[in-house]
């Protein structure tokens, strides 16, 4: 079994600093420690307690195991996998309401947490903040898809959503996607839905871009497989 590497642990710390560009300051004031304490830190002679590693990765945007493995090279957060340069996506999708037993105008946050390593997103309630579920953003030019899931031992279900949405077309006006979910007794649905980075009011316009087209119902039945149209090109613009 190697031997633990403190000096090279506290390397690794300052190279995260580094690169998020914090002062020794900075990072202190950031994690409620004291400076000479952080110095230490990174010049390996104190090894910091768990609760403080977390902070420190929470705070500098990378994991914790980026701290004991000098194989996985740190990034600064420029070369982050975010596409959309904004920390708060809103979603707005046709929702079923377990409460009510309705579908209504359904408003959500994607909130974005970017990490050096991936991108995390927490599906959010819109009015409460409540995190429903939780994953990570893959993209590129073309498309940006969201995986999502609530697991969790005392959840009453488990719940995987994935949200495919369509970036080609530019990311400063609406986002046209497809959600993927199940309802309350495991049933798959597939729904549209629009990606916002800006906060606005759910309107009609917006759902009725949300409806199925015509074309959408002809391909299922002519080929007996959904395509939703995701071309962008009738934007609602406040």
């Amino acid at each position: 079994m190697g031997r633990f590497n403190k000096e090279e642990f506290g390397n690794r710390i300052r190279e995260a600093r580094k690169a998020k560009g914090y002062t020794l300051e900075n990072l202190a004031n950031a994690i409620n420690r004291g400076f000479s304490a952080v110095a230490k830190y990174e010049r390996g002679e104190v090894l910091p307690d768990a609760e403080t590693i977390s902070l420190i990765c929470d705070e500098l945007g990378i994991s914790e195991y980026e701290l004991f493995d000098s194989t996985e090279k740190i990034n600064n957060i420029d070369n982050s996998k975010n596409p959309f340069g904004v920390k708060t996506l809103y979603l707005y999708y046709r929702a079923y309401f377990p409460t009510s037993k309705k579908f209504g105008k359904g408003k959500f946050k994607l909130k974005i947490i970017e990490k050096s390593n991936c991108c995390k997103v927490d599906f959010v309630d819109y009015k409460t903040d409540k995190i429903y579920m939780s994953g990570h953003i893959l993209a590129d030019g073309n498309i940006a898809v969201f995986v999502l899931e609530n697991y969790k031992p005392n959840s009453p279900r488990l719940e995987v959503t994935e949200i495919i949405l369509n970036i080609a077309n530019g990311m400063d006006r609406l986002m046209v996607g497809t959600l993927y979910c199940t309802n309350g007794k495991y049933v798959p649905s597939i729904r549209k839905c629009i990606v916002s980075k800006i906060d606005l009011e759910y309107t009609e316009e917006i759902e009725k871009q949300l409806e199925i087209s015509e074309s959408d119902k002809q391909h299922l039945i002519d080929e007996n497989v959904l395509y939703v149209e995701l071309e962008n090109k009738d934007d609602f613009e406040e």
